[in-house]
């Protein structure tokens, strides 16, 4: 295929024309220009690397191939774009820790001679209407004459961007492209600037939470897909092929790993998923370091096991439970409550599967029955996993306590009471589940 602008363009306007059932002669043109992307992908990859690593070595680079169906969905979109001018076809990300961290690994990029900036957006300082933040740079390769699209965010906002995705799936509101929930475009809005909610807006945030069954939806699916996920983790890391990674969300959103050692290979495989399944919600991604932590952060999108959000929520339902209380709103205090301790609840349901899991792994691989956990590195880096959810818990948790019972204290002798009583209440409730959860779990009994 040529691959001079007019051409290109040529081929995004016979894209539009068979966009409904387009023929397998231009799907393989399509392929061929997607995948030559790849020199100047990996050539930019390099350089970002070296960048990040300058900022902090927990920083996280990716890169990406736009899939075939976002690439069919933009062109429909925007009728009059020229194909040629479609410059985020090959992606990489950076993900540092904060927008302090973005802005200087922007200097540095700006500084490497390898590497030529087109152009720029900075949706930090300009945040888009849906609360989007980001640094959007469109960056040439001295290599190459491909231009790559070059995201640099923070932690926090690449969590919420996953966030606004995790949701789209889980209620197919479609917010990333056409904004079609209002209620959950509001919520998401809200949440893109958590340090400055105000109390109004945090009881807005809980009402939907309560209205959508957020949690419980949430809560459903990271529970089913954890174990899943680590399972397949594991046997992915005892492979020489874990380099380049193909992760599907199927459609009961439990996704599915596969590592391969080489690019060409990983892209056969995802063009054949492609053409025989073109609804399917599939990534090829390749990144600097092939640890847990590390993809499940870039693409919890995906991986669908844990979010940042619960920690964040927390905070937020701890905020209103003490405004609450401040103000007499027993009712309120209640649902809040009520809410608060469903969340913690599942979570700690969560936590304890996990400790079964790693413990019954632990007792197959001293009866010789799973060689995959041989390598003691993975049990540690996953009991690590655990032991920081437990301590951010632990600490939440002590530190909210204290600030009810002062709040309580301080109120007169027959709010005392009520607050007192709907606290027993809604505990005694918690206090059960808990109790019936730890005591299904024989390995930390064996552990008391």
């Amino acid at each position: 295929m040529s691959t001079t602008k007019g051409s290109i363009d040529r081929l995004g306007d016979e894209i539009r024309e068979q966009s409904i059932a387009i023929s397998d002669a231009l799907l393989d043109e399509l392929q061929n220009y997607r995948t030559s992307h790849k020199e100047a992908i990996a050539s930019t990859f390099t350089s970002l690397c070296s960048c990040c690593k300058r900022i902090s070595p927990t920083s996280i680079v990716t890169f990406r191939i736009k899939r075939i169906q976002s690439i069919i969905g933009k062109l429909e979109r925007y009728p009059e774009m020229r194909f040629s001018r479609m410059w985020d076809i090959g992606g990489c990300r950076c993900i540092v820790k904060n927008e302090d961290s973005v802005y200087k690994l922007k200097s540095l990029i700006e500084g490497e001679q390898s590497l030529e900036v087109v152009k720029e957006y900075d949706y930090i300082k300009h945040p888009q209407q849906d609360g989007y933040k980001s640094i959007h740079l469109f960056i040439k390769h001295r290599c190459s004459d491909k231009i790559i699209e070059v995201q640099l965010r923070s932690i926090e906002n690449h969590n919420w961007a996953t966030l606004v995705e995790i949701s789209d799936l889980l209620f197919d509101s479609k917010l990333k492209e056409y904004g079609q929930d209002k209620k959950l475009l509001e919520f998401h809005r809200l949440l893109s600037n958590p340090n400055n909610l105000n109390i109004k807006d945090k009881y807005l945030i809980s009402k939907i939470i309560r209205e959508y069954k957020y949690f419980e939806k949430l809560s459903e699916v990271f529970s089913r897909n954890y174990l899943k996920v680590r399972k397949q983790w594991a046997e992915n890391e005892t492979k020489i092929t874990h380099k380049y990674f193909l992760i599907e969300v199927a459609k009961d959103n439990v996704p599915i790993i596969e590592s391969f050692s080489n690019f060409q290979q990983a892209e056969e495989t995802y063009f054949n998923i492609y053409k025989t399944r073109q609804n399917a919600n599939i990534v090829l991604t390749h990144l600097q370091n092939t640890n847990y932590h590390q993809i499940s952060m870039a693409y919890s999108n995906y991986f669908l096991t844990f979010h940042s959000f619960l920690f964040e929520c927390l905070e937020i339902l701890e905020s209103l439970i003490v405004d609450s209380l401040k103000t007499n709103k027993h009712i309120l205090f209640y649902k809040v409550c009520h809410l608060y301790n469903s969340l913690l609840f599942s979570h700690i349901s969560n936590l304890v599967s996990e400790i079964n899991e790693v413990y019954e792994n632990k007792s197959n691989q001293s009866k010789g029955k799973n060689k995959k956990w041989k390598n003691k590195k993975k049990e540690t880096e996953w009991f690590g996993d655990i032991e920081k959810q437990v301590k951010q818990l632990n600490q939440g948790s002590l530190r909210f306590q204290v600030s009810v019972r002062q709040n309580i204290k301080s109120g007169n002798f027959v709010t005392k009471n009520i607050n007192t009583l709907i606290v027993r209440l809604v505990n005694r409730t918690y206090r059960k589940k808990i109790q019936k959860v730890l005591l299904s779990s024989k390995y930390i009994h064996q552990k008391k």
